[in-house]
């Protein structure tokens, strides 16, 4: 049966937003789709243990005590595809990803968190324009959850489809990674406040990955070793971890607050010169930064941006309690530097702009309302222009490494190198029939072939 032509012009609507969100998150780093390359995990451990092992059964293999069932799922789909332009499969599956929220911000559906269409695109604006991103930009290893927080505080779907959507969201996200343990305190203020069957279906659809990532989460032994040689595996750094109140206001202050309105190269600047000078100075615009944060979580009779704030909290405090970093410095401190962690923060910058926006809109308080203006003029003018335009990844020549690893000789372990550096990724050429390859022997070959230091 054909749909009725309202629906099919809904749907090719909603088909031409998605597309505009993802010009438009391509434009700012256009070496993404011209010049695709694996990043870290990307290529490191998704699409390279489902080369080496294909089949279904890599999907439910645990990375990093968690289930990845989306980036697992990107490397299984970019094997359908030649070697050579892999890079771009699992570059296009991140855009979807990216581009996602945004459009979906912008539909009827979000009316509950900005009642009016005009509303709606500026937020969408600025998910799509947010500075001081570059590490979460297209890449399935730092896909990040936002789809599935915005699920949750949508109107409850009228169509079937809709309902669908929302189910495969929630347990698709949900099943990649540890976020949903944080979107579970959210989901369950949500079906408070709603109370209505749908909600409590989508609570029951945060809950059951939730229990499953908890479960994963337990110790239970050391975990099988993985396909990548372990002198190439990321580790975290033995290192003091180096919390204190001091070095919270310092990150939050640089990374939040500066990061946030004035952008990446405004912080580059910055912390190589006043901060340098002043080291007190990020750390009064960090404690400013999270009163402001604390006073507009208080006072907002806005549950989205209620909601949005907890969620930040909790993804940032879930960052700072085990960061992944390199250096020899307090964990601390590396977060600190200009785009190191972005990935912890992007939510939280998120929900600060959100917190901006509400204040010079809707704060009874003059004062308040102007020092909000001061601040979007400072993200309009200084912040989003800055940093529209994000610096290239380092460009390996990946066509070339692949024209070498198409010609090389069965059996032989090239080695791949990737953004960031100094990341390799060794793959077995030659392992059609069958081509999975027994990891210590995978090891052991190359190591014999190609030393190399651990990251």
């Amino acid at each position: 049966m054909r749909e009725p032509p309202h629906v099919r012009r809904s749907l090719v609507m909603t088909a031409l937003v998605v597309l505009g969100c993802a010009g438009a998150i391509v434009a700012r780093r256009p070496d993404v789709l011209v010049r695709p390359q694996f990043w870290a995990e990307d290529g490191m451990q998704f699409y390279a243990r489902a080369y080496q092992e294909p089949g279904l059964a890599t999907l439910l293999a645990p990375y990093g005590a968690c289930y990845q069932t989306f980036p697992r799922l990107a490397g299984f789909v970019a094997q359908w595809v030649a070697f050579p332009s892999a890079p771009l499969a699992m570059a296009l599956l991140a855009l979807l990803v990216q581009a996602l929220p945004p459009a979906f911000l912008l539909s009827q559906r979000c009316a509950g968190i900005a009642p009016h269409a005009g509303q709606r695109a500026l937020r969408a604006a600025g998910v799509l324009l947010v500075p001081n991103a570059m590490e979460v930009h297209v890449n399935v290893t730092n896909a990040q959850v936002h789809l599935g927080f915005l699920v949750l505080l949508a109107a409850p779907p009228d169509r079937p489809a809709w309902r669908a959507f929302d189910v495969s969201v929630l347990l698709l996200s949900g099943a990649s990674g540890p976020f949903c343990l944080l979107l579970l305190p959210v989901a369950v203020l949500c079906c408070w406040r709603q109370r209505d069957r749908w909600s409590f279906v989508r609570l029951l659809c945060v809950l059951a990955p939730a229990v499953l990532q908890l479960a994963a989460l337990a110790p239970r032994g050391p975990l099988p070793a993985d396909p990548v040689p372990r002198g190439f595996r990321i580790r975290k750094p033995r290192v003091p971890h180096g919390a204190s109140p001091s070095n919270l206001l310092a990150i939050f202050g640089g990374q939040i607050v500066v990061g946030s309105l004035a952008g990446w190269r405004s912080y580059v600047d910055l912390h190589a010169g006043l901060f340098a000078a002043h080291p007190w100075l990020p750390r009064l615009l960090g404690l400013v930064g999270l009163a402001f944060v604390a006073r507009t979580a208080w006072v907002t009779t806005s549950f989205p941006l209620r909601a949005l704030l907890l969620f930040a909290a909790l993804h940032m405090g879930a960052g700072l309690a085990s960061p992944t970093i390199r250096g020899e410095r307090p964990l601390w401190e590396l977060l600190q530097m200009p785009g190191a962690g972005q990935r912890y923060w992007l939510t939280m910058a998120l929900a600060f702009l959100a917190a901006v926006a509400w204040t010079a809109l809707a704060d009874r308080r003059r004062a308040m309302r102007v020092l909000a203006t001061v601040a979007l003029a400072l993200l309009l003018l200084v912040g989003i222009p800055r940093d529209l335009g994000m610096p290239p990844r380092e460009d390996f020549d990946f066509a070339a490494q692949a024209r070498r690893f198409v010609h090389a000789a069965p059996g032989r372990i090239v080695p791949i190198r990737i953004p960031p550096s100094p990341s390799v990724m060794p793959l077995m050429r030659g392992c059609e029939a069958p081509r999975k390859v027994p990891r210590a022997d995978l090891v052991e070959r190359f190591r014999a072939r190609r030393p190399s230091p651990e990251l």
